[in-house]
């Protein structure tokens, strides 16, 4: 037989297994205890012998945890040019084996134990572990299938264990016989053991029909129960599915609102601190311009200049006031004395030569001459007197014209310096003119009502918070905005549902609620009605297995008789024959797989027949010892050897594959090599599966 395949579900921590095997050696690794190796392992024993009908704790105990389901096995394999595939569901019970091709399937445990056993060589999973199968440091503990181990050779060779106690083993077969046939023919007080199976099938039958006849009443109830079952799980499942969207819709909702909200908040903040950034960027540019201007340190010096350049204006007012009527005085008496020709022409330096002239000649001539000229004295002196008169006069306009000139010159005076202290006054601020000045003036009040606008509009903004309160409120509502929308996640937004959609899904929600409280109440109806039952399909199925496993025991024990009537008659003529040539067989077998694991340090190996026991030959002692008594390696080695020795002789030409699960621990390199070699030799014959931890086996 060789494997090709498993595959396991709900088995211990294998929930979903599959496994592929090749001829020749397979490894089954893994870097860590703990994998599941030897969880496969169990499966591939279960998938062999364990029944899917069997209520044993033992068995059942492979089911994953948690699970409420039991678990089911697969196994492919291969006999000769035939391929089967063995199911096993230890949930409902059931088996099959199906020869591919169509040509043969059975799904009774016992017809499949039958072939199975042709095919595998045994149907003990006892002699199983013994011999094929070698599990981590269990190598040398095969003390508990020494039995089948007897009783197989027993098959084989002999039907006893001893040839000198062959006579003995007939009369305890005789008397065996007796006992068991007990009360088949006549009534007897204590009858025997196929008497009894037998009256206890006819009362399991009894009983069976009782329980068939009640179970079938229930079934009804129990198909509408499963229904009901199958439809609330449905119910449940849709209304669970539409509680989560509901729930899903309201969280997102709730969320859109808060982000609304934090979003609104957000930009009043942004806004807020965008105005009063502007604020202090306006109040910013005023000081940056107040501080710009040359000469205007502050309000208070301002108004002192500018009340110095007022009072320079009112000065040069006044004074210009006066220059005005100065001018026009100036012109006045000028026009007077342009109005004075003959005054000007008799006062003027000429006339007065002419007078003097004149007056002189008169007197000259008359002291000189003629009296005739005595007029021109007259005439002399009243030229004279009035040149004298005429510059009287002039003299009297041309004083107050220098009065009015000089005022003039002095007012001009005054003006220059006054526009001297102006000029003085606006070098201080950096102007030439007093327009300048204005203008400047008027651009410093201009950003000093800016600044102070700006400082008033500030202090409302903040409203008794500084900036940096703000940035910190608007910092915090950017965290929250940023939780709220990772919140609103893409899940949540492929589910949104129109208002029309809400409404219609809580509409759902409620229905189906309803419904599933209507299959509830039909549920336990039908459940009040199974439990009111006297018996149920689990005791049928238990009875139907109790009368499985009497007829099974019947016929073994039925067969065991035969058994034993055959042995006893072939006894006698096969001990003698056959029983020193099995013996001799295993001890050669065993010292031929020893010599190869020792590297030819022990090879000499004596068997009892009575109980299996076995020595070894050691040189270093010089004497036979228990394989026990030697190094662990060399313990391990010996009874792999003897378990490879019993595959060869129990399963005969069967092929059942081995099985070994890190055997090798306490071998050393020139003994695993040996045994490698050897395993590549016999993997022409068996399929070999090595699970390990370790990677030694990568080459084979």
């Amino acid at each position: 037989m060789r494997l090709t395949g498993i595959q396991l579900k709900n088995f211990k921590r294998l929930v979903d297994f599959q496994a592929v095997f090749s001829p020749g050696i397979n490894v089954v690794k893994g870097p860590l205890n703990e994998m599941g190796k030897s969880t496969l392992l169990e499966g591939i024993i279960a998938a062999l012998f364990y029944s899917p009908k069997s209520t044993s704790r033992d068995i059942r105990d492979y089911a994953s945890w948690g699970s409420n389901r039991q678990y089911a096995t697969s196994l492919e394999f291969e006999d000769g040019a035939s391929r089967y595939l063995l199911e096993k569901d230890f949930d409902k019970g059931t088996i099959r084996l199906v020869e591919h091709g169509g040509r043969e399937e059975i799904d009774t445990v016992k017809e499949v134990s039958e072939k199975l056993a042709g095919l595998l060589g045994t149907r003990s999973e006892k002699l199983f572990l013994c011999s094929a199968c070698i599990r981590q440091a269990q190598v040398s503990q095969v003390s508990a299938g020494k039995k089948e181990i007897g009783q197989s050779l027993e098959e084989i060779v002999t039907g006893g264990e001893e040839s000198t106690l062959a006579s003995h083993v007939i009369q305890k077969l005789d008397a065996k016989i007796a006992e068991m046939k007990k009360g088949l023919d006549s009534p007897a007080k204590t009858p025997g053991v196929l008497a009894g199976l037998r009256k206890q099938l006819q009362e399991c039958l009894q009983r069976h029909g009782v329980v068939r006849d009640e179970v079938s009443r229930v079934e009804a109830q129990k198909i509408k129960l499963t229904e009901a079952n199958r439809q609330l799980v449905q119910v449940k499942a849709e209304h669970e599915n539409a509680l989560v969207l509901l729930d899903k819709n309201k969280r997102r909702k709730d969320i859109e609102v808060a982000v609304e909200n934090l979003t609104r908040d957000y930009n009043a903040a942004e806004e807020l601190l965008g105005r009063i950034r502007a604020q202090q960027e306006s109040s910013r540019k005023a000081d940056e311009a107040l501080g710009a201007m040359e000469g205007f340190a502050d309000k208070q010096s301002v108004s002192a200049l500018r009340e110095k350049l007022d009072d320079v204006r009112r000065k040069r007012e006044d004074i210009q006031s006066d220059l005005t009527e100065c001018q026009k005085e100036l012109a006045e008496i000028r026009a007077k004395l342009e109005g004075k020709r003959q005054a000007r022409l008799l006062g003027s330096a000429g006339f007065m030569a002419a007078a003097i002239a004149v007056l002189t000649g008169g007197i000259v001539g008359t002291l000189a001459g003629p009296r005739y000229l005595a007029p021109l004295i007259v005439l002399g002196a009243a030229f004279l007197m009035a040149a004298m008169w005429a510059r009287t006069s002039l003299v009297r306009e041309r004083t107050a014209v220098s009065g009015v000139e000089e005022r003039i010159h002095r007012m001009g005076e005054s003006l220059g310096e006054l526009a001297g202290h102006e000029q003085v006054l606006l070098a201080e601020t950096g102007c030439a003119t007093v327009a300048q000045f204005d203008e400047k003036e008027k651009r410093y009040y201009h950003w000093l009502e800016t600044r102070a606008q700006a400082e008033l509009r500030l202090e409302v903004l903040l409203a008794g918070k500084s900036l940096r309160d703000i940035e910190a409120q608007r910092s915090d509502l950017v965290r929250k905005l940023a939780v709220q929308q990772d919140r609103l996640t893409e899940d949540m937004m492929a589910t949104r549902l129109s208002p029309e959609e809400f409404i219609a899904l809580e509409k759902k929600v409620r229905d189906l609620g309803a419904r599933a409280a209507e299959l509830e109440d039909a549920r336990r109806d039908s459940m009040a009605i199974i439990r009111a039952a006297g018996h149920d399909a689990e005791e049928q199925v238990s009875l139907e297995e109790e009368l499985d496993g009497l007829q099974q025991t019947l016929r073994h024990e039925e067969r065991r008789v035969v058994v034993y009537q055959l042995t006893r008659d072939v006894l006698s003529r096969a001990r003698s024959e056959v029983l020193s040539s099995s013996e001799q067989a295993l001890e050669q077998e065993i010292q031929a797989y020893l010599s190869v694991f020792t590297d030819g340090r022990y090879g000499q190996v004596r068997m009892s027949k009575e109980d299996l026991e076995f020595w070894v030959y050691s040189d270093e002692k010089e004497d036979w010892a228990r394989p026990e008594e030697l190094s662990g390696g060399v313990v391990d080695e010996f009874y792999l050897a003897f378990r490879l020795a019993v595959v060869r002789l129990v399963f005969g030409d069967r092929r059942p594959p081995l099985i070994l699960d890190d055997p090798f621990v306490n071998f050393d390199s020139v003994r695993l090599a040996n045994t490698l070699n050897l395993l590549r030799k016999l993997s022409s014959d068996y399929q070999i599966i090595i699970f390990t931890l370790s990677d030694l086996y990568d080459g084979v």
